[in-house]
């Protein structure tokens, strides 16, 4: 398997799992000693600090995988198709964060417009790391 390929299944699953997480709990973390600003913050950053850590021990894998078999050469290909996701994440991206910054702050509260632009951020490489996948597998086409 191509290391780019492995990054991108192992960021995809991150990206399914530890945001459906967050979400799912967020609202059910209670600690009384806590001021409530500091209640949400905490589920964010224990979701925030394990993407992380997918990312570094991703990142590991792949050094100590390039070792064995050998330095990684990025060709034209890989270029294109990091390109091509990369230009549809970002359009996503855009689309979100003009929700969460023009139309939000007239009616949601401060962890509302949070939340939705971490969904935002969340989905834009959801679809980046979907089209790198579809691109390895399918093939890729101009």
């Amino acid at each position: 398997m191509h290391p780019k390929e492995r990054t991108a299944w192992a960021w995809l699953i991150c990206l399914l799992l530890v945001p459906a997480a967050y979400f799912g709990l967020a609202d059910r973390w209670y600690m009384a000693a806590l001021p409530p600003d500091l209640m949400r913050l905490l589920p964010l950053s224990v979701a925030l600090l394990s993407m992380a850590l997918v990312a570094g021990l991703v990142r590991l894998w792949n050094w100590r995988q390039s070792r064995s078999q050998g330095p990684e050469i990025s060709d034209e290909r890989d270029q294109l198709i990091d390109l091509k996701a990369s230009a549809a994440a970002y359009h996503v991206l855009i689309a979100g964060m003009i929700c969460v910054g023009f139309v939000m702050p007239f009616s949601a509260s401060r962890w509302q417009i949070v939340d939705a632009a971490f969904l935002a951020v969340v989905f834009a490489e959801v679809v980046h790391y979907f089209l790198v996948l579809k691109s390895y597998r399918q093939g890729f086409h101009v």
